[in-house]
């Protein structure tokens, strides 16, 4: 039988594909480009950015990642300054700063770069493709590997990179071979962090009217108490404010949006300190009066999360070697914040676990690292 590489002309195949276009797959597709290679992302979701999302309508919240540790999260700071992206101070927790315009501008601002040139020929065709499935990868004769997508269509690469939850990838896409019994059950095992977590955000016109310590800290979850913590989720123009809670939206069975963004509310109420209501006789009917709201429900997420109504928090992911390692002969590549080996979950993991792949590529094309 002969190779796909021979079926293809040499223009139709890809040096990588890369499954998946949240953080760390539009960084190395941002690389595979820098380093001239022909490339193409497919991403699952009808939107690029993976759990980086700010509301629908522009106001700038955060619904996915927010936070950067610039102490602890070298990486993450390093590309913010290199987008051009500012961050400002947590208000509530002076330890983290938040990005100005919310966590999705970042990847904005990536897929700007990844705009082909006028005069770039190959990148005219569409090379990031959303609403886009992939349902399995096929190593062929002559090191070629077959990706085909839920649509129909195939594409052969020299290399594919799954930059997509492990344990959701191994649930959605048919590997054959089958990958290797240790990195199969470390997927299965592997927990997305926070993917079970809805976000309700409650905004109001009014500036801040909440005092920090109010508005920092964790609650204990139970029957119609589904918030088990509030942030400060105000923009940095403080145009607006907002009130966000990490919500276990199971707690509360057959809940609207609406409903939830109310108990989240009057749970926030009714744990406020005594010297806030003290100090502010309209405290309680001010947070009541809320403008709008916005609500992420992450466990719906078919490509971020297997279970839609969890009824708990799984634990911060440890890193983990096997979720890290190739397969195929180094051909068949895994990133991800969660193959990460020093900060697996977050969003300084998925630009650490880019670093490693798109090494790695420019070792299987012979590019010199720089």
């Amino acid at each position: 039988m002969q190779s796909i590489a021979r079926k293809m002309s040499p223009s139709e195949v890809f040096d990588v594909i890369i499954v998946g276009g949240g953080l760390s797959g539009l960084l190395i597709a941002r690389d595979a480009k820098k380093a001239g290679k022909r490339w193409k992302v497919l991403e699952a979701q009808e939107a690029l950015g993976g759990r980086l999302q700010n509301d629908a309508n522009g106001n700038k919240i955060d619904m996915g990642g927010a936070w950067i540790w610039p102490r602890h999260q070298p990486l993450m700071k390093k590309l913010v300054d290199s987008l051009g992206i500012d961050t400002f101070l947590q208000p509530d927790d002076s330890s983290s700063t938040r990005i100005v315009g919310g966590a999705a501008s970042i990847i904005q601002k990536i897929v700007d770069e990844l705009q082909p040139a006028d005069d770039d020929s190959y990148n005219k065709e569409e090379h990031v493709k959303i609403n886009c499935p992939v349902v399995s990868c096929t190593r062929k004769s002559g090191d070629m590997i077959e990706v085909q997508t839920a649509s129909g269509n195939s594409y052969c690469s020299k290399a594919v990179v799954i930059a997509a939850p492990p344990r959701i990838t191994l649930h959605n896409i048919k590997f054959e071979p089958a990958l290797s019994n240790a990195k199969g059950g470390a997927m299965s095992r592997s927990q997305t962090w926070m993917a079970g977590v809805t976000k309700v955000a409650l905004v109001y016109r009014s500036p801040r009217f909440w005092p920090p310590h109010e508005s920092s800290r964790g609650f204990s979850p139970g029957p119609n108490r589904p918030a088990f913590q509030v942030y400060d989720g105000s923009p940095e123009d403080a145009s607006i404010s907002v009130l966000t809670f990490f919500v276990l939206a199971s707690l509360v069975e057959g809940s609207d949006d609406e409903s939830l963004a109310r108990l989240c509310c009057k749970q926030f109420c009714s744990s406020l300190a005594p010297s806030s209501l003290k100090n502010n006789s309209s405290f309680v009917e001010c947070l009541e009066d809320f403008d709008t709201f916005y609500i992420k429900r992450w466990p719906y997420e078919k490509y971020i999360s297997d279970d839609r109504y969890p009824q708990e928090i799984h634990p911060h992911p440890q890193p983990n070697q096997t979720l890290a390692m190739s397969e195929w002969d180094g051909l068949l590549l895994f990133a991800g914040s969660e193959t990460d080996q020093q900060s697996p979950g977050v969003m300084e993991g998925a630009v650490g676990a880019a670093k490693r792949v798109s090494k790695d590529l420019l070792r299987i094309w012979n590019v010199g690292i720089k």
